[in-house]
């Protein structure tokens, strides 16, 4: 098994940090970005890990209705299964040498019938390219859509500044779970970062 190494460089960070775009009837605003870095096959891996207060269901139908009452309502199931607050993930793939960015990884989402599908998206760029990289939150449940060109007419703009996702941090979101059932799932993370 191959041991790979977590290492934190506050400035590699700030330079390659996701631009978030956030139309304004998404709620809750993020409020943090945490990161972890490793390198593997003579590219930088960046998992930047977006954070909001709360993540609340929006829209009409049967879905919503049980989302809201049971998921992000009156039960809370969304902080039983996952734990404190809303965590979505973001992995840019970096030459090192070039300093230019290869692809990334991230969910999105497309709806059936009112209810959300979550999907992975890996996206390998013809042209590597600089940074910063757009992502809009496109769903009340946090998840991206690539923003090619940096522009969405009405949403907001945030840049944040990031900060080294510890084990500490880790621990208190509760990403991983040892014993993983309907009521215990680990939270969007990319399989390098397990410590």
């Amino acid at each position: 098994m191959k041991i790979v190494k977590i290492f934190r460089n506050d400035e590699l960070a700030r330079k390659y940090a996701p631009v978030l775009l956030q139309k304004s009837e998404v709620k809750p605003n993020p409020e943090e970005l945490l990161y972890r870095m490793t390198r593997k096959d003579g590219n930088l891996l960046i998992a930047y890990h977006v954070v909001w207060p709360y993540e609340k269901a929006e829209g009409n139908g049967f879905y919503s209705l049980l989302n809201k009452i049971f998921y992000t309502g009156i039960f809370k199931f969304q902080r039983i299964i996952y734990g404190p607050k809303d965590v979505e993930a973001i992995e840019l793939k970096i030459d090192e040498k070039s300093g230019k960015i290869l692809g990334i990884k991230y969910e999105t989402a497309i709806e059936k019938k009112g209810k959300i599908i979550h999907v992975p998206v890996i996206k390998e760029f013809d042209k590597p390219l600089d940074p910063p990289l757009f992502f809009e939150v496109v769903t009340w449940n946090h998840l991206f859509r690539y923003v090619e060109n940096g522009k969405s007419s009405d949403a907001n703009v945030y840049k944040l500044e990031p900060k080294y996702f510890e084990e500490r941090l880790w621990k208190y979101y509760r990403m991983t779970k040892k014993y993983k059932h309907f009521l215990s799932r680990d939270r969007a993370h990319f399989d390098w970062e397990r410590i």
